[in-house]
């Protein structure tokens, strides 16, 4: 699941939203650099979700083997909820 961040310029704080020759449309400051930093960062963010993802469904799948359908759907769900708050509070 991708992040959707809106990228700052580190000089005058405008979004970046359009990067004509690596510079801030607004201050003129070169935001190349900072921009690659960031989209590293949340490609990183994005592997640890999905490794975190897959390991709560690895487990949930383990726990859950031999119960009932409701009940695996319950655990299913909590541990969606533990992942959606996990993530948004460490990388939100």
């Amino acid at each position: 699941m991708p992040i959707s961040s809106v990228i700052e310029c580190p000089a005058c704080a405008a979004p970046l939203v359009r990067k004509p020759a690596g510079r801030c449309p607004a201050c003129g400051v070169a935001v190349g650099d900072h921009v690659q930093q960031a989209r590293a960062r949340e490609e990183r963010i994005e592997r640890v979700v999905a490794v975190i993802g897959t390991a709560l469904v690895l487990g949930v799948s383990l726990m859950t083997a031999g119960v009932g359908l409701i009940e695996g759907v319950l655990a299913y769900a909590c541990a969606g909820v533990v992942m959606f708050f996990a993530a948004k509070k460490t990388f939100g």
